[in-house]
C-alpha cells in the first residue's frame, strides 16, 4: 500500500445491514475509515429475535491491526439446518493485506472455522467475510478470533456471540380475556390464547404442542398451528374457575409446561338501571306531579345480547303498591300515580287509597344465567295538592288565541291575526260553528259577556294598545255566515279609555252592579276601573241619560304576579288569570258590596297544565241547563311548541280526587 495513507477522521461510509448483518468492534490503535460491509444472506421464514437497528459503520484498523464485527445483537439458535438463525456472517477488517485465522472461543474451548483466509482489497483498505454455521458450535457465549495466520500476536476478538439452544425456556401463556361466558351467544364464550416461546437467550423459537382448558372434570384441547392464536370454545364446560395448561416441544426437543387461571362466569344481568322523573309523586289529580315516569334499562353480562327480563315493583314495607312486568332490557318507561293497587300499565284496575310515606322502587331483572340483580330507587308519595286542577280539555283552533266568553253554553275564543286586527271562533264544545273576522280589534286580550245587556264585550290587549272596550251583538247574522259580508257589522259602539286608562286591556262583566270592570296598565302600576254598563235612568232635560253607558266611575290600583292573560267575576270575586314562567296562575281579588275590591290578591293558586294561560269565562247554571253549579273555563296554548290551542274546565281539588 505505498503512497496510499489513511488518516483518523476521514470520511466514513455507513454500512447497509440486513437482519444478521455484521456489527462494528472497536479495536484500539488509529481509526480510519472502514469499507462497506456486504449483506448478509435472507433470513429463512420463521421466528427470529427482535429486530435490531442498523450498526454504524465500523472504523477500520490502521496498518496490520484486525477487527471482528458483528451485527449488534446476532444470535445463533440450534438445532442447525432447521432454519431458523442456523449461520451468521463476520467481518474481519484490516488497513494491510494478508491472511487470517478465524477460531470461536467459549472459556477454554476453541473451535477452529477457517485458516489462512485472505484478506482481499477493498477501496478503503482489506476485508473478509466468512459465513459462520451454528452446527460447529454448541449452545453458550462464545466470541470470534481473528488472528494473523503469519503473526499469531496480532489478533482481535468479536463482541460476545450467543449460541441458544432452542428450548422453549421462557413460555407465555396470554389468554385475550381472563374471563369468560360459556353461555352459547358468540360474545366471550371461547378462548383466544396466544403462546409465546423463547429460549435462554431471549430469542423466539418455534414450537409445537396444544392448549387445554380444565373446568371441574370436563376439559377441551386444540392443538397448536404454528404462531397463530388456539382458540378453544367453552360452551361445554361448567360456570367457576379453570386452568389453561400449555405443553410445548422446542425444534431441539427441548420441553416445557406453563399454567394461567381463567373464570367462566354466568351470563347474566350485567348493568341495571332506573331513572325517575321526579323522585315525589302528589298523587291528588290536580295536573302537579299526579304521576311519575319509571324508567328501566338492563343488558347481559360481558356484552352478551342473550335476553333478560324480570319486574319492576313499587312498595312500601309489606304493600305491593304495583308491579309492572319487564319484558326485555331496553328502554321501557312506566308510569305510576302514586296509589295502592291504582292503574297498572297494561292492565286497569280501579284506583286505590293514595297512601302518603316512602315507597321503594325495585328493577329486578334475570339474566339466562346466574342470579336475579336488583336495583332500587326511593319516591315520596303525599297528599299535597293545588286548590284546582282544569279538566275535560278539548281544543280550538290554531293561531294565537286570546280571550274567552260563554253565551249559552257556547265559546266565543278570540285570536290575534297581526296588524291590529284579530278573529273571534264560535264553538259547541269542541265543534267549530263560524268564525268571524277580520275585526279592527288589536289583540282582542279578553272577552266577556253580559247577561243584562245580551252583548259580548272585547278588550284590547299588548303593552303598547291602548285600551278599548268593543260592544259586539251575539245575535247579528254575521255570526252565522259562512262567509260573513261584513264582520264589522256585529260592532255596536266603542267604549275609547286611551286617553285615561293606558294600555294592556282586560274585561269583565258584574251583571249583579250593571258594571264593566276593566284592567289596564302596566307591569308594577296595574288598576282595575269601575266602568257603567247600562245608561243611568236619570236623564236631562233633553231626555239624555246623566250617566251614560261606558262611563268610568272608580279605579282602584291591584297588584298582580306574572303576565295578565284572563280575567272574570266569580260571585263577588274577581278572577284574575296570569302566566308565569313555569305555571299559570289565578289570583283572587275580594269584592266589598258593590265598591271594588282589595288591591292583593286574598289566595291565589297554581295551574299544572299546558303552556301560557289565555282567557277566562264563567258558564253559569242557566247556561248549561243542567242544574249544575257555576263552571269556571279558562284556555291556554299548546305546552308543546306546534299543539292545539286547549280550553278546559277549572275545578276545584279534594283528597277524593
Amino acid at each position: 500500500m505505498s503512497g496510499w495513507k489513511l488518516r483518523a477522521g476521514s470520511r466514513r461510509i455507513r454500512v447497509a445491514m440486513a437482519a444478521g448483518a455484521v456489527a462494528a468492534a472497536t479495536i484500539a490503535g488509529a481509526l480510519v475509515a472502514a469499507p462497506p460491509v456486504a449483506a448478509a444472506p435472507a433470513a429463512t421464514p420463521g421466528p427470529t429475535a427482535s429486530p435490531t437497528a442498523t450498526a454504524p459503520a465500523a472504523p477500520r484498523p490502521a496498518g496490520s491491526a484486525l477487527a471482528v464485527v458483528l451485527a449488534p445483537g446476532t444470535v445463533l439458535t440450534l438445532p442447525a439446518k432447521d432454519g431458523l438463525r442456523d449461520t451468521t456472517t463476520v467481518r474481519i477488517l484490516s488497513g494491510r493485506g494478508g491472511r487470517v485465522d478465524l477460531d470461536a472461543v467459549r472459556g477454554k474451548r476453541t473451535v477452529h472455522l477457517g485458516s489462512r483466509l485472505a484478506l482481499r482489497s477493498a477501496r478503503t483498505g482489506f476485508s473478509r467475510s466468512v459465513r459462520v454455521d451454528v452446527a460447529k458450535l454448541a449452545a453458550g457465549t462464545w466470541r470470534l478470533r481473528a488472528q494473523r495466520s503469519a503473526d499469531h500476536s496480532v489478533r482481535a476478538r468479536s463482541a460476545a456471540l450467543p449460541v441458544g439452544t432452542g428450548a422453549p425456556v421462557h413460555v407465555g401463556v396470554r389468554p385475550a380475556a381472563r374471563t369468560l361466558y360459556p353461555y352459547a351467544d358468540g360474545v366471550l364464550d371461547a378462548a383466544l390464547v396466544t403462546v409465546t416461546a423463547k429460549d435462554e437467550t431471549n430469542a423466539v423459537v418455534p414450537v409445537t404442542g396444544s392448549v387445554r382448558i380444565d373446568a371441574g372434570k370436563q376439559h377441551v384441547t386444540r392443538t397448536m398451528r404454528g404462531t397463530a392464536p388456539v382458540q378453544l370454545p367453552v360452551t361445554a364446560l361448567p360456570l367457576g374457575a379453570a386452568t389453561v395448561t400449555v405443553k410445548v416441544t422446542g425444534a431441539s426437543g427441548g420441553k416445557a409446561v406453563r399454567r394461567t387461571a381463567l373464570t367462566l362466569a354466568p351470563t347474566g344481568v350485567g348493568a341495571l338501571r332506573i331513572a325517575r322523573s321526579s323522585t315525589t309523586v302528589l298523587p291528588v289529580r290536580d295536573g302537579r306531579l299526579d304521576t311519575v315516569a319509571l324508567t328501566t334499562t338492563g343488558a347481559a353480562s360481558g356484552g352478551s345480547p342473550a335476553k333478560v327480563s324480570g319486574t319492576l315493583t313499587v312498595s312500601r314495607g309489606r304493600t305491593i303498591a304495583a308491579v309492572f312486568p319487564v319484558r326485555s332490557g331496553t328502554q321501557h318507561v312506566f308510569t305510576w300515580n302514586g296509589r295502592v293497587g291504582g292503574t297498572v300499565q297494561g292492565t286497569t284496575t280501579v284506583d286505590g287509597a293514595v297512601v302518603p310515606g316512602t315507597y321503594t322502587v325495585t328493577l329486578a331483572l334475570k339474566g339466562p344465567q346466574g342470579p336475579v340483580r336488583t336495583k332500587t330507587a326511593a319516591l315520596t308519595v303525599t297528599k299535597e295538592h293545588l286548590p284546582y286542577a282544569v279538566r275535560d280539555l278539548f281544543a280550538v283552533g290554531a293561531g294565537n288565541q286570546q280571550g274567552l266568553a260563554v253565551r249559552n253554553g257556547m265559546f266565543y275564543v278570540g285570536y290575534d291575526t297581526g296588524n291590529d286586527t284579530s278573529r273571534i271562533d264560535l264553538y259547541d264544545g269542541g265543534t267549530l260553528m263560524s268564525s268571524l273576522g277580520p275585526l279592527p280589534i288589536s289583540h282582542v286580550a279578553e272577552l266577556a259577556y253580559s247577561t243584562t245587556t245580551d252583548r259580548l264585550y272585547a278588550a284590547t290587549g299588548g303593552a303598547k294598545t291602548p285600551t278599548k272596550i268593543f260592544v259586539l251583538d251575539p245575535t247579528d247574522p254575521q255570526w252565522g255566515m259562512d262567509a260573513p259580508t261584513d264582520p264589522t257589522a256585529v260592532i255596536k259602539g266603542v267604549y275609547d279609555f286611551s286617553g285615561t286608562l293606558g294600555n294592556n286591556a282586560m274585561v269583565a262583566v258584574d251583571d249583579a252592579n250593571k258594571r264593566l270592570l276593566v284592567f289596564s296598565g302596566a307591569t308594577g302600576a296595574y288598576s282595575v276601573s269601575s266602568v257603567t254598563l247600562t245608561p243611568s235612568a236619570e236623564t236631562d232635560e233633553n231626555g239624555v241619560p246623566l250617566v251614560p253607558a261606558g262611563t268610568i266611575t272608580a279605579t282602584a290600583p291591584v297588584s298582580i304576579s306574572g303576565v295578565p292573560q284572563g280575567m272574570d267575576l266569580v260571585g263577588q270575586q274577581l278572577w284574575i288569570y296570569t302566566s308565569t314562567k313555569k305555571v299559570n296562575r289565578v289570583e283572587k281579588y275580594d269584592l266589598t258590596n258593590s265598591a271594588l275590591y282589595t288591591a292583593q290578591a286574598s289566595t291565589s293558586a297554581d295551574l299544572y297544565w299546558g303552556g301560557e294561560g289565555e282567557g277566562m269565562a264563567t258558564v253559569a247554571a242557566s247556561d248549561t241547563n243542567d242544574g249544575l253549579p257555576a263552571w269556571i273555563f279558562v284556555g291556554a296554548h299548546s305546552a308543546v311548541k306546534g299543539g292545539p290551542n286547549m280550553l278546559g274546565r277549572l275545578v276545584p281539588v279534594t283528597d277524593a280526587d
